[in-house]
C-alpha cells in the first residue's frame, strides 16, 4: 500500500469534501484550509438526505426560531455546527432579518497576548461563508433571502456530529432526569452512560458529559444566589408547608447569623412518642462543606432498626449550645425526655444534660467506647491480639461490682497499664459505661445495635463534606426515606409471614403474636433455648 492508499484510509472515517490539488501553501496559508471544490460534493451530500430538509432560495418560516430549527436540522444531516449571525430590526424593535452561519465562520482576531499564551486554544474558525439569511420585510414571514451551501473545511462524520455546540442541548425531560439522578445520590457519570444506554448510544442523546456538568454547576449557582441563610429557611418553610407536623427552630447570634439549627418531622415524632425511652445522641457526623457538628437524635424502633427522632447542624460543640440544642428538643416532643441517654464520651455534652435533663438516666454509648479506646490504646490493640477480648470482657460479662474491679485492675497489670490517662479517666465514669452498673438500666439494646451498626457509616454513604447547606438538606431526606423503606419492609414481613419457632409451646406462640420477627428471633427464642439449657444441666 503506498502512501497516498494510507492517507486516505486514514481519514476514510471523516466526512470529507475533495480538495483540489495545492501545490504550494504559504505560510499566511497555514492555519486556513485550502480551497474546495465543493458544489459537486455537497451536491452528492444532499442526494443522501431528505428532500425536504435542504434549504432553497424563497422558502418561508413562520418566525425566525423556525427558521434557526430548520438549518440546525440540514446542519446535522450534512455534519456541521451553525450559530446565529447579524440581524437588524426595526425601529419598534421587531427582528426583520437575521443570518445563520456555519460555525467555522470568520476568523479569530489576532490576540496581543499571543506571545504569552503557553497553551493556545485551536483554531476553529477558516472564514467558512456557508450561511442562510432569512428576511421579513415583504410578506411578514422569514423567507430566505440568501444561501451559500459551500464550505472550505472538513465536514464531521455522522457519529461526531452531535460533538457540535449548536446540537448540544438537555431538554427539559433530560433536565428532569439529571435532577432525579442527582437526589439519589447517582455520579454524574453512571447516571450519563445509564442515559446513554437508552437512546442506544452517546451520539443519540443530544448532549456530552460535559454539558451535564455544566447544567450541575449553573444550578447549584442559582441556589447559592439564594445563599446560605436563604436556602435554609426556604428549605425548612417548605417543608413545614408539606407537613404541618415539621418542627424546626433556629438560634442566630448577635449579628443574626444562623448558628445552631434543629429540625423534626411529623413521623419522627410519632416514631419519639413510641420509641423514644431510649434516645442516642451523636455529634461526630462532619459531612458539611463547613465543618459544622452534625447531631442526630436516634432510637430504636419494634423491628431493632435504627429511627431517627431529629436531626441538628450546629455551629460548635460547647455547653451552651446542648443546652439549647436539649431544651429544644424537648419543647418539639411536647415536653417529654427520654429515661436514658448514650452519649459519646464529651465534658460539654455531660453538662449540658444535668442543667437541661437531670432526671434523665446518662450512659455513655458503647459503640463510641470502643472506637475512642481504638484511638488512644493503638499501641496495646497492636501489640497484644488478646487485650481486646480483655477489655470487652470488663465492659460487658460481669454482674458483680467486685467482679469488675477485680479484672479491671488484672488487665491493668496484665498490659502495664496502671498509668494511663484514658483509663483512669474512664474507670472515674465507669457507673456510665460498664454494664455492671447498667443492668437495670433500659437501654433497649442501642449498645449492640450502635456496635453492628454505626449511624456514621450510614451517614457517609448519603452526603460528604463537599455538600452545601441546600445540598445537605436533600441527601438528608434521602437517608430519611430509606430507612423508613426498610422500616416499612419489616412491617410487610411481619404482617405477611410468621417465625419458625423451636418449640411449639403456648409461651411461644403468645410471644410470637405479639412481638415482631426481629424480636422474637433476637430475644424470645433465644432466652427460651438458654432457659431450657439451663434446666437441662439442672437435671
Amino acid at each position: 500500500m503506498d502512501a497516498k492508499a494510507s492517507m486516505e484510509t486514514e481519514v476514510s472515517s471523516c466526512r470529507r469534501l475533495n480538495f483540489d490539488k495545492v501545490d504550494q501553501i504559504t505560510n499566511d496559508e497555514v492555519s486556513t484550509p485550502p480551497v474546495l471544490n465543493v458544489i459537486k460534493d455537497i451536491n452528492k451530500i444532499h442526494t443522501l438526505i431528505p428532500f425536504e430538509l435542504i434549504p432553497k432560495m424563497g422558502m418561508e418560516f413562520e418566525s425566525e426560531e423556525d427558521a434557526y430549527n430548520f438549518y440546525l436540522a440540514y446542519a446535522k444531516e450534512v455534519d456541521f455546527g451553525i450559530k446565529r449571525s447579524s440581524f437588524h430590526k426595526d425601529s419598534n424593535g421587531k427582528l426583520m432579518d437575521r443570518v445563520f452561519c456555519c460555525s467555522a465562520e470568520g476568523k479569530r482576531e489576532k490576540d496581543k497576548r499571543d506571545l504569552n499564551v503557553r497553551a493556545p486554544r485551536p483554531e476553529t474558525r477558516f472564514n467558512c461563508s456557508a450561511k442562510m439569511k432569512v428576511n421579513s420585510r415583504q410578506t411578514g414571514k422569514f423567507r430566505i433571502c440568501q444561501l451559500i451551501i459551500e464550505h472550505n473545511h472538513y465536514l464531521s462524520s455522522p457519529n461526531k456530529s452531535h460533538l457540535h455546540r449548536s446540537h448540544r442541548k438537555i431538554n427539559y425531560v433530560h433536565a428532569a432526569e439529571i435532577d432525579m439522578a442527582y437526589r439519589v445520590g447517582i455520579a454524574p457519570k453512571i447516571s450519563h452512560e445509564l442515559m446513554a444506554l437508552q437512546v442506544g448510544g452517546r451520539e443519540n442523546l443530544g448532549f456530552i458529559p460535559e454539558d451535564y456538568r455544566n447544567y450541575l454547576r449553573s444550578k447549584r449557582t442559582i441556589q447559592m444566589e439564594v445563599g446560605d441563610t436563604g436556602g435554609v429557611l426556604e428549605y425548612l418553610q417548605k417543608m413545614q408547608l408539606e407537613d404541618p407536623n415539621f418542627f424546626y427552630a433556629i438560634q442566630v447570634d448577635q449579628d443574626a447569623l444562623i448558628t445552631n439549627i434543629f429540625w423534626t418531622d411529623g413521623l419522627m415524632r410519632a416514631d419519639y412518642a413510641s420509641f423514644g425511652d431510649v434516645v442516642c445522641f451523636d455529634t461526630t457526623y462532619r459531612k458539611n462543606n463547613e465543618g459544622r457538628p452534625f447531631a442526630l437524635f436516634v432510637g430504636v424502633n419494634n423491628h431493632k432498626q435504627i429511627a431517627i427522632f431529629g436531626a441538628a447542624l450546629l455551629y460548635d460543640e460547647t455547653a451552651s449550645t446542648f443546652e439549647w440544642l436539649f431544651d429544644t428538643f424537648a419543647r418539639a416532643m411536647s415536653g417529654k425526655k427520654p429515661n436514658t441517654i448514650l452519649t459519646d464520651q464529651d465534658a460539654a455534652m455531660a453538662k449540658g444534660l444535668i442543667s437541661t435533663w437531670p432526671e434523665t438516666r446518662h450512659r455513655l454509648c458503647i459503640w463510641h467506647i470502643f472506637q475512642n479506646a481504638a484511638i488512644h490504646l493503638s499501641h496495646v490493640f497492636e501489640s497484644f491480639k488478646q487485650f481486646a477480648n480483655d477489655f470487652s470482657k470488663c465492659v460487658y460479662d460481669f454482674d458483680e461490682e467486685e467482679d469488675f474491679i477485680s479484672e479491671w485492675n488484672t488487665m491493668l497489670k496484665k498490659y502495664g497499664l496502671e498509668d494511663n490517662d484514658w483509663l483512669k479517666r474512664m474507670f472515674e465514669i465507669k457507673e456510665k459505661w460498664a454494664l455492671v452498673y447498667g443492668r437495670e438500666t433500659f437501654c433497649a439494646d442501642m449498645t449492640t445495635i450502635q456496635r453492628s451498626e454505626s449511624m456514621n457509616s450510614v451517614i457517609k454513604r448519603y452526603v460528604t463534606y463537599k455538600n452545601k447547606f441546600h445540598e445537605f438538606f436533600n441527601h438528608f431526606e434521602r437517608l430519611v426515606d430509606d430507612r423508613r423503606y426498610k422500616e416499612l419492609q419489616a412491617d410487610f414481613r411481619a404482617y405477611m409471614s410468621t417465625p419458625v419457632l423451636p418449640f411449639d409451646v403456648d409461651v411461644l406462640k403468645q410471644a410470637a403474636s405479639v412481638y415482631t420477627p426481629e424480636v422474637i428471633r433476637f430475644h424470645v427464642v433465644a432466652r427460651s433455648l438458654n432457659s431450657l439449657g439451663f434446666y437441662a444441666r439442672i437435671l
